[in-house]
């Protein structure tokens, strides 16, 4: 029997080289799926579908409504009926004839100081806190971190503003004749003037720039039973002494009241007269931004910092008299105008832009798109209604207890 013999054969090249070329396909393939781009449709198409769902959250989130509430927490509290409240550095001031009180929600004190006041009042500006007694001769300054300084004055004290630095601006009025007179935190006058009323008039409202460089007042003025108002900017900045008095502009309204004035978000002055509001742009001559005509009577107005707005009465063709809403941001442009049926003492703008009414038990949230967000008779007089920092939650500041509550 022969024996098997291996024999190899004669390697082929074409065909080595066209095995070598078959295994570069899956490479040169690789490299294909690797720089694979999905068309540009595929990438709008997701952008489009992202965008649906966003405006979808949104919407959901504007026209929700509740109508009632879970308490989260409570907390038992002992105050007099006198006592004020209101939101500070995420936590609460609590003020009366007798003092001031600054503790966290829960009731922890923070702070305290006792006075004797009869007519107190309160303006704060980021963390300084002025508490002065209108019509008295106390004035009180504060931070978050305690008492500062005490002012006492010889003349009647008629509006107090702070400023961010803990700058004070008072007005005072004895005898017909106004003063205005500036301090700074640790009680050392910077600013003092006259205002007589055969010159100008009477003094009704003063408003504080941040930075304590602007000051405006609203002087009201009556000549033969005719009413006129007067706004007047005073700078105190190295432009402002340049002017007469360091008035740097003035405007006169005939035949108009403007009983209130404040600066605002950017120190924009707004003015608040009885049948228009007057919206001034931050600039030296505070030039006029917006002057918005009401035709009914205002019967209540409304403002934070970004946002503001006035309540009005309306005659109806059926003799009816209804409330109106309205409100608009800081351009002057209206937000929202709508009818609203609910009665009320008190309206406020909150720090999350929600309109609050309130009326002893009963209390109305109104967001910027005029719908009722929040409607709910509590079993006890609601004394203010303050938002915390996450969404459909609220303090309830009640006679003998706050509450934090979850709307739903």
């Amino acid at each position: 029997m022969e024996e098997f013999k291996i024999i190899k054969l004669p390697e082929n090249k074409k065909e080595d080289s066209d095995q070598n070329e078959s295994k570069e396909i899956p490479k040169v393939a690789a490299k294909i799926d690797d720089d694979y781009t999905p068309p540009k449709k595929r990438y709008l198409f997701l952008l489009v579908i992202l965008l649906i769902v966003v405006v979808s959250i949104m919407v959901i989130r504007t026209i929700s409504t509740f109508d009632d509430y879970e308490v989260e927490k409570t907390w038992e509290r002992k105050d007099s009926a006198e006592s004020h409240y209101i939101s500070y550095n995420n936590n609460l001031i609590k003020y009366s004839a007798d003092g001031i009180f600054y503790t966290q929600f829960d009731g922890t004190l923070i702070w305290n100081y006792t006075y004797d006041m009869t007519n107190p009042c309160i303006d704060i500006c980021k963390d300084y806190i002025v508490v002065y007694d209108k019509k008295g001769t106390e004035v009180d300054i504060f931070s978050s971190k305690g008492f500062v300084k005490t002012i006492g004055t010889t003349t009647p004290v008629i509006e107090a503003k702070v400023a961010s630095q803990g700058t004070v601006a008072i007005l005072l009025q004895e005898n017909a004749v106004s003063y205005i007179q500036m301090y700074d935190k640790k009680g050392s006058l910077l600013v003092s003037g006259e205002i007589h009323p055969e010159n100008k008039g009477f003094p009704v409202s003063m408003a504080l720039s941040s930075d304590a460089t602007r000051l405006l007042l609203s002087i009201i003025n009556v000549d033969d039973g005719d009413i006129s108002s007067e706004l007047v900017f005073y700078d105190f900045t190295s432009a402002g002494k340049k002017e007469q008095d360091n008035i740097a502009a003035s405007y006169q309204y005939i035949g108009s009241f403007i009983p209130k004035v404040d600066f605002v978000k950017n120190d924009k002055a707004i003015a608040f007269a009885d049948s228009k509001i007057i919206v001034f742009n931050n600039n030296f001559k505070a030039t006029v931004a917006k002057d918005i005509s009401v035709g009914d009577q205002m019967k209540s107005i409304f403002y934070n910092d970004t946002h503001f707005g006035y309540i009005c009465e309306k005659a109806q063709d059926s003799g009816e008299v209804i409330n109106v809403l309205n409100v608009y941001n800081l351009y002057g442009f209206k937000c929202v105008s709508r009818e609203i049926d609910n009665s009320y003492e008190d309206v406020s703008l909150l720090e999350n832009d929600m309109v609050l009414l309130r009326n002893e038990n009963d209390v109305a949230l109104f967001n910027l798109q005029g719908i009722e967000k929040f409607s709910y008779t509590f079993d006890e007089t609601v004394y203010d209604v303050i938002p915390t920092t996450a969404a459909k939650r609220y303090y309830i500041i009640q006679k003998d207890k706050t509450e934090e509550i979850y709307l739903k």
